[in-house]
Order: structure tokens, then C-alpha cells, then sequence
């Protein structure tokens, strides 16, 4: 059989590049009629199979006129693959530009420099058209002008570029926005230089819509992301973004909780109301970097919208001076912008905190009021409320302890204080069970408003109230100690006379010395190797002033969770509690050794009383019976009474205090360790295995 014609092949390789059927060549599979925007009219008409060829003086051949060789047949396999690709990309813009898709301004960016590809395309094939015409009308003949190998060679590079684009199609079907930048920025690490220009030139153009969004959020604050492209995403769940507008397009922290009248919530709008999408973050940007960017942007939004700085002009005109036009193909400038924009911003939200706000005030006033650090304050605030709270919680009225408290204040330096300080300082009633005394449910308060919130947050004033609680407890137990210690030491002298009391007194007083040493080392531990030394720990590094928001918030997070768990005795998770309720224990029997020491000094009194009155009588100086007196003999049955609870509180304390130094000198944390040493130097308190091991397991079971 003859050759098949050449410029039939030719001819239709042509229509192949255009992925339209030609007359002898088609595809496997047959498009349909609008696959193709660019055919012409007949093209549509003919049903995709191509133009039909002029017919001239000689009949077209059919399929068994001749034959092709296979290196001919393998070259327009080869160059048929262009119009297959050419058929995926082309149906790819269609199908975006018909808004059948999610899309976004990334994949419309894609598509833009896709079309621009596509144009310079088809100028090839118009060329290429155009030698075909003249080689066929050359007197050279057809070998003179174009052939298939020529054609194969001279759309080799377009080959290439459609190809990359068909792969790029692939992945813009899977991800969108940062993720489509981060699959098409992996596939820039190519060896063949002309493959690296190709992706860097799609790269600069379909990163537009990232680093204009990256642009408003660094230099602005303003998040503006309608089809979640961008790795800083407003949070999902509805409470976080109830009052923003619609479409993800952020107006900033202004437009949500607080915008409604809830500035209690700004911490937890600070936190969660943006999120970090770390999917969404370009190949080119590594995950740090962005966390930077996310925390400028967050920072520029908090103070536009809840610090309400005047001097906000100041600001952005120094993002202005440090901004310039961010782009793919400079991100050594990029790098610069960024830096320069996080620093401005994050030294000016630590400013706005510091000086305007005046932080440390704050953080100093809750170390002196609900840490109890104001040791005048808090001597005059229990001598003025505890008669109050001696009685039950329900007698207990707010206005009463209001009063109270300014009292305090007006009777110790605290009055010269800042009186914005001191209006945020406020008394309360908890929640109390019924038989409750007041103070089991006294507390003090201190209210702070955003964006102070956004440090003490919700969170961090609970863990506050708790420190308050356990502290006011100690400080209880020691006004109780105190006042006790001083009838324990005076009855030893007024009731010499009555013998039998002399080693209940002395028993007492060993006791008592105990309790006192006990309650000086945890408060010493407390105040001054907790309290002091993680204050002076966040004083360094606010003194610095370094990083951003975030950074001070975790610095006081570091302080307040050491405090806590140092101050609590906490420890692991399984057992975390068991040194706490220990010490509460101790606590609750050291007040049960004051009532009972309070009833053996009322019971000696009363007996010194009755024995003065029969001395009195013996010598005739009453002449009132004895029947219309005292009691003629002693109630010995209360003294044992008393004597048992007195023994028994005094026991249960020591026994405590020796499960507490055992179980403390084998804490995890080293202080608390040290504690133990302080409170056991000489040894004295020594356990018994079998009690506090049913101690142990009987916290273990609360």
C-alpha cells in the first residue's frame, strides 16, 4: 500500500493540537460539541470531527489507501498528547468561568495566566498554519516546509508548559488558596532551568490574591478572605464570629463579642475568635514565619479595635514607611516587611498595655490584695471582719463587708493607692451550704474590663480567686492561732493554782508551738520562695519588653500556674490534690484544737472562780451560800470531755503534719521538697506507716 499523505496528516495533526477530532485521526474519545471555545463555526457544526478538507480535482483517500509507519504513528501519538492536555485545561477555565465550581481568587488567578498560555498557544498553531499553507504551495514542495518531525520539534517547549499546566489543573481540582501556592511553589524544585522559570512565572502570578491579602493583614489588621484562601481564618465556631459580616470579610475585634457588649469575652476573642490554619500556609513561608504574620495582623486588629488607640495614625504610618509591594519574586523583601511590621506592631500593643493601661499596676494589685502581699492591709482587713465572719454565712449582708473592706483600706497604705486600682477591689458572698460560717464563703474581687482581659482572662482570675481562698484560709487558721496562743501562755500562770490542769496546759503550749512553726514555714514558703521569686521571675521579663502579646500572656500564665501549684502543693495528675487536702486537714484541726483549748480555758476559769469562792468562804468574806454560787464541786466529766477533744484534735494535727513532711520530701518539685526539710529539720514528726497509708488512700478515694 502507498504512504499515506503527509499533508493530510499534517492537516489534521493540527486539529489534534486543538484537541478536536481530525478527518483520519481522532481521539479515543469523543468530545462534545462545546469542548472547544476557540473552533470555529463549522468546526461546531461538523460535531468536533475537525474542517472538512476542500475537495479539489483528486478524491481525499480513505484509511485503506495507504499506511503509516510507526515512527509516524508514535509522533502523533506524542503530539496528540498536547491536544488531550489541551482539552483538561481548557475545560478546567470553562468550568470556573462558569461559577460551577467553589473557586476563588487563586484559582481565578490561575485561570487568568492559564487563558494568557492558552492565547500564545494558539499564535503557535496560527504559525504553524500558516508554514503548512505555504509548504503545500511551495515549489520547493511539501519536505521544504513543515513536516511532523519539524512539528513535534518547534511545539517541543509548548509541550512542556502544557503539560506543567495540565499537572497544575490536577492539583487546583484537590486544593485552593494557600494549599494550591504550596503545591505549585513544591514543584519550582526542578533541575531543568526552563521548567523553573515556567513554574516561577505561575507562581508569581497566582500568589497575587495570597500577598494581597497578606498585605492588608500586616500593615492593616483587616482580614479579608471571602473564600477562606488565606492561613488566617476567622474561627468556625459561630459564638467566636457572631456579629462579623458575612463572607469572612473581617472589620476586626470591634465587629464581634465585644461589639456587643461582651468585653468580658476579648481574652477569649484574642485567642479563638482567628485561627491558624497551617494547611493553607505557602511552601514558601514555613510555619514560624507565619505564626509571626498571624500574630501582627491579630496585634494591629486589637489595637484598632478594643485598645482604641488615638495615636493609631502614628502607628500605621510607620507600617506605611516599613511596607512595600510583597510579591513572590522578592522574598528577601518580604522577609524584611514582615519583620519590620511585627516588631512595630507587637512594641506598640506592649506599650499601649504597659503605659496606657498601666499592666503591671494591675498584676501588682492582685500580688498585694488577693495574694495577701499587703501584710498591713490584710492585719486590718481581719481585725475588722473577722467578728463579722465568726458568725454564719447567712447573717452575712455585702454592704456590711463594702464597708468593711474600705475600712481596711482607709486604715493601712493601700489608701494610697491609684483610686482606679482601688474601685476595681470589690467584697463578695460565694455560694455557701447551709451551717456554713462566713468565712467559708468571704472573698475578695477584683474586676478588670478589656483589654485587660485579654491577659487576665477569665481563667487566670479563677485561678486567682483559688490562690485567694487557700491564702485567706491560712490567714484565718493564724488570727485563730494567735489569739489562742496568747490564753494558752496566760493560763499557765492564773491557774497554778488548780494542779491537775498543769500538764494539759504544758501538753497545750507544745502543741500550739507546732501549729505556730507549721504555719510560719508554709506562710514564709508561700510569700517568699513562691509568691516573690515567681514575681521577680515576670518582672524580668516584662522589664524586657520583648516579643508580642502572646508572649506576655504565657509569661503570666508561666507565673500564675507556677504560684498555683507550688502555693496548692500540687502534684502529679493521679494524685495532684492529696498534699492540699492534707494541709486542709491540718487546718481544720488546728481550729478544732483552738475551740477546745477555748473551752479549757473557760472550764480553769471557771474553776478558778469556784475555788477563789470557797477560799473566800472559808475566811467569812461571803455570806452567800454556796448552793446560790459556783458549784460546790467540779464538773469533771466536761474536763474529760474536754481533755479527749484537746488530745484527739492535737493528735490528728501531728499525725497530718508527719504524712504531709513524708509525702512532700518525695515531691517532684524541688521546693516543696525544701519545705519538708524546713518543717521537719530535727526529725520530729515521724509517721505511722499504717495510719497514713489510710490516710493517703482516703484522699486518693475524695
Amino acid at each position: 500500500r502507498p504512504v499515506f499523505p503527509s499533508d493530510l496528516l499534517l492537516r489534521d495533526t493540527l486539529y489534534l493540537l486543538q484537541g478536536i477530532d481530525g478527518r483520519y485521526i481522532h481521539f479515543a474519545r469523543r468530545p462534545p460539541k462545546e469542548q472547544n471555545p476557540y473552533a470555529t463555526q463549522a468546526a461546531r457544526a461538523a460535531d468536533g470531527l475537525g474542517f472538512p478538507l476542500p475537495k479539489g480535482e483528486k478524491e481525499t483517500p480513505d484509511e485503506d489507501d495507504g499506511y503509516m509507519s510507526a515512527p509516524t504513528r508514535t509522533i502523533l501519538v506524542q503530539l496528540s498528547e498536547m491536544g488531550v492536555m489541551y482539552r483538561k485545561v481548557t475545560e478546567f477555565i470553562n468550568t470556573r468561568q462558569a461559577g460551577t465550581s467553589r473557586g476563588g481568587m487563586t484559582e481565578q488567578s490561575l485561570c487568568h495566566f492559564l487563558h494568557h498560555e492558552l492565547s500564545e498557544y494558539h499564535r503557535l498553531l496560527a504559525v504553524l498554519e500558516s508554514q503548512l499553507s505555504e509548504s503545500l504551495t511551495s515549489p520547493e514542495g511539501p519536505a521544504s516546509g513543515l513536516t511532523l518531525l519539524r512539528l513535534g520539534l518547534w511545539t517541543e517547549e509548548m509541550k512542556i508548559k502544557m503539560r506543567i499546566m495540565s499537572e497544575i489543573v490536577d492539583d487546583a481540582m484537590s486544593a485552593h488558596g494557600g494549599a494550591l501556592v504550596s503545591r505549585i511553589h513544591a514543584r519550582t524544585r526542578h533541575g531543568d532551568p526552563f521548567v523553573r522559570r515556567f513554574m516561577d512565572q505561575i507562581l508569581e502570578e497566582v500568589s497575587k490574591p495570597f500577598f494581597l491579602s497578606l498585605q492588608r493583614w500586616i500593615f492593616s489588621g483587616d482580614l479579608h478572605d471571602p473564600f477562606e484562601e488565606f492561613f488566617v481564618q476567622l474561627n468556625p465556631d459561630p459564638l467566636m464570629r457572631e456579629g462579623s459580616t458575612p463572607y469572612s470579610t473581617d472589620l476586626g475585634f470591634g465587629s464581634g463579642l465585644d461589639a456587643i457588649g461582651s468585653g468580658d469575652e476579648a481574652g477569649k476573642v484574642w485567642e479563638k475568635k482567628y485561627v491558624f490554619v497551617k494547611a493553607m500556609v505557602p511552601g514558601f513561608v514555613n510555619e514560624d514565619f507565619g505564626k509571626k504574620i498571624f500574630s501582627t495582623g491579630r496585634s494591629l486588629n486589637f489595637i484598632r479595635y478594643t485598645c482604641h488607640d488615638s495615636e493609631w495614625i502614628e502607628t500605621q504610618a510607620k507600617l506605611a514607611n516599613a511596607g512595600r509591594a510583597l510579591k513572590y519574586s522578592d522574598l528577601a523583601g518580604l522577609e524584611r516587611s514582615i519583620d519590620d511590621a511585627y516588631a512595630i506592631a507587637s512594641d506598640r500593643l506592649l506599650e499601649i498595655f504597659f503605659d496606657k493601661f498601666r499592666l503591671l499596676e494591675h498584676l501588682r494589685a492582685l500580688k498585694s490584695y488577693l495574694m495577701l502581699g499587703a501584710g498591713d492591709f490584710t492585719e486590718v482587713l481581719l481585725e475588722a471582719i473577722s467578728p463579722r465572719l465568726a458568725k454564719p454565712a447567712i447573717s452575712l449582708y455585702r454592704h456590711h463587708l463594702t464597708s468593711d473592706l474600705e475600712t481596711a483600706i482607709r486604715g493601712s497604705n493601700a489608701q494610697y493607692d491609684d483610686p482606679d486600682i482601688l474601685r476595681r477591689l470589690d467584697a463578695r458572698i460565694l455560694e455557701y451550704a447551709h451551717g456554713e460560717l462566713g468565712w467559708d464563703c468571704f472573698a475578695l474581687e477584683y474586676k478588670v474590663e478589656a483589654p485587660l482581659n485579654a491577659l487576665l482572662d477569665s481563667r487566670a482570675m479563677a485561678e486567682y480567686d483559688r490562690l485567694f481562698h487557700h491564702l485567706w484560709r491560712v490567714k484565718r487558721v493564724e488570727v485563730a492561732l494567735s489569739s489562742g496562743w496568747m490564753k494558752v501562755v496566760s493560763s499557765s500562770r492564773m491557774f497554778e493554782k488548780i494542779p491537775e490542769l498543769g500538764n494539759n496546759w504544758h501538753s497545750a503550749r507544745i502543741v500550739q508551738a507546732e501549729m505556730v512553726h507549721f504555719l510560719r514555714q508554709l506562710q514564709a514558703f508561700y510569700q517568699l520562695e513562691v509568691i516573690e521569686c515567681s514575681w521577680a521571675a515576670l518582672m524580668e521579663f516584662t522589664a524586657k519588653r520583648q516579643g508580642d502579646l502572646d508572649s506576655l500572656i504565657q509569661a503570666h500564665r508561666t507565673y500564675l500556674d507556677r504560684v498555683v501549684k507550688k502555693v496548692l502543693l500540687l502534684g502529679h495528675r493521679r494524685d495532684k490534690d492529696i498534699l492540699l487536702g492534707l494541709v486542709q486537714d491540718a487546718f481544720e484541726y488546728i481550729l478544732q484544737f483552738r475551740a477546745a483549748t477555748d473551752d479549757l480555758y473557760a472550764w480553769s476559769l471557771t474553776e478558778a472562780t469556784r475555788l477563789d469562792h470557797l477560799r473566800d468562804a472559808s475566811r467569812g468574806l461571803y455570806s452567800t451560800p454556796l448552793s446560790t454560787g459556783p458549784r460546790s464541786e467540779p464538773n469533771i466529766d466536761a474536763l474529760d470531755n474536754i481533755r479527749n477533744r484537746v488530745k484527739s484534735a492535737a493528735h490528728a494535727f501531728s499525725d497530718r503534719l508527719a504524712t504531709i513532711c513524708h509525702l512532700a520530701a518525695s515531691h517532684p518539685d524541688l521546693d516543696i521538697r525544701f519545705l519538708a526539710v524546713r518543717i521537719n529539720f530535727n526529725g520530729v514528726f515521724k509517721r505511722s506507716s499504717g495510719k497514713s497509708r489510710s490516710v493517703r488512700s482516703g484522699h486518693e478515694g475524695r
